[in-house]
C-alpha cells in the first residue's frame, strides 16, 4: 500500500562533499523529494503516474513499471551511489545491490513526523536547506485540534480494508482528531497497518464520516454504486467522502500529502 525510516546502511552522516550524487528511488516519495532537493542527482524513478505528469522527470530512467520489481541490469548500469526504496516492498532488490557495495535506503513513512525525518536525512546527504521541502506541506499543519467525529476510511470493498493507526492513512486520521474506528484493531492482513472489517461493524458504529478511496484510473460513479459499499451506507447518515488513493493511503508526493492534509483539515 505504501511507501520512521529505516536505512540499510545510514546515510544521516554520509559525505556531503561529494558534489555529483547519482541517486535512483524505486517509490515516487524518495523521488519526488530527492527531485526538489537536487534535481540533477535523481537519474532514476519508478514508472508512476504521479511522475510521469511532471517535466522535471522526463529525462530520468524509468527502472520499474506498476507492480513489478525494478530491473536490477537498468540500476547497475546507471551506477548509483544511492538507492532508495520502501521497506517491505523493494527488500529483495535493496539487499541484492547492498551485496554489490552499492549504498542503499529503505523507507517505510507512516507519519508527518517520519516525514520530516526522511527530509531532513535526505537534505543532509545531498548538502541541502530542506526547510522550503517541510512548508511545502504546509496544510498538514493545520486545524489539528478540531474534533472531527467518528470515521472509517475503506481503502477496499473487496475484502473490506480499513487502516489502524499503525499506517499513513491512520496516523493522518489520528493527526486531525478523527474518532477511527479500526484505530485500535489489530492487522491480521497481508497489508499491515490494515484490517479486515464486516460491514456489521460499520453499521453497528455507525461512524459519522466514511471515507471512500478512488484509485488513479478508477470510475468514482461505479464505485459509490459498489453493492458492498451501498449495504454499509443506506442504513445510516454518515457522510460519505472520497478521497485520492495518493496522499491519504499511499503519501505518493508532497504535493499529493499536502492535498490530502488540506481536504482532512477541512472536514
Amino acid at each position: 500500500f505504501c511507501s520512521i525510516l529505516f536505512p540499510f546502511k545510514s546515510i544521516a552522516n554520509a559525505s556531503s562533499e561529494e558534489n555529483n550524487k547519482r541517486i535512483i528511488s524505486l517509490n515516487s516519495l524518495g523521488a519526488d523529494i530527492v527531485s526538489q532537493l537536487d534535481n540533477e542527482s535523481l537519474i532514476g524513478i519508478p514508472g508512476s503516474t504521479l511522475l510521469k505528469k511532471d517535466i522535471k522527470f522526463s529525462n530520468k530512467v524509468i527502472v520499474s513499471q506498476g507492480r513489478m520489481p525494478p530491473s536490477l541490469e537498468k540500476i547497475i548500469k546507471l551506477k548509483p551511489n544511492l538507492v532508495i526504496g520502501s521497506a517491505g516492498f523493494h527488500d529483495k532488490i535493496l539487499d541484492k545491490l547492498n551485496e554489490l557495495n552499492i549504498e542503499t535506503f529503505k523507507t517505510n513513512t507512516k507519519s508527518i513526523a517520519q516525514l520530516e525525518i526522511l527530509i531532513s536525512k535526505l537534505a543532509n546527504y545531498l548538502n541541502k536547506d530542506p526547510s522550503n521541502l517541510k512548508k511545502s506541506i504546509k496544510n498538514c499543519y493545520l486545524n489539528k485540534s478540531k474534533s472531527r467525529g467518528t470515521a472509517v476510511i475503506l481503502a477496499s470493498t473487496k475484502p473490506l480494508l480499513s487502516p489502524n493507526s499503525n499506517s499513513w492513512a491512520g496516523k493522518l486520521l489520528d493527526r486531525f482528531n478523527f474518532d477511527n474506528i479500526s484505530k485500535n484493531l489489530e492487522s491480521k492482513t497481508e497489508f499491515k497497518g490494515y484490517v479486515n472489517l464486516s460491514p456489521e461493524i460499520i453499521l453497528k458504529t455507525k461512524p459519522s464520516k466514511i471515507i471512500v478511496i478512488t484509485f488513479p484510473g478508477m470510475n468514482q460513479n461505479s464505485l459509490l454504486s459498489d453493492p458492498v459499499l451501498r449495504k454499509v451506507i443506506s442504513p445510516n447518515n454518515s457522510e460519505i467522502i472520497t478521497f485520492n488513493y495518493y496522499g491519504l493511503i499511499n503519501p505518493g508526493s508532497l504535493k499529493t500529502i499536502n492535498n490530502a492534509c488540506k481536504k482532512l483539515s477541512n472536514i
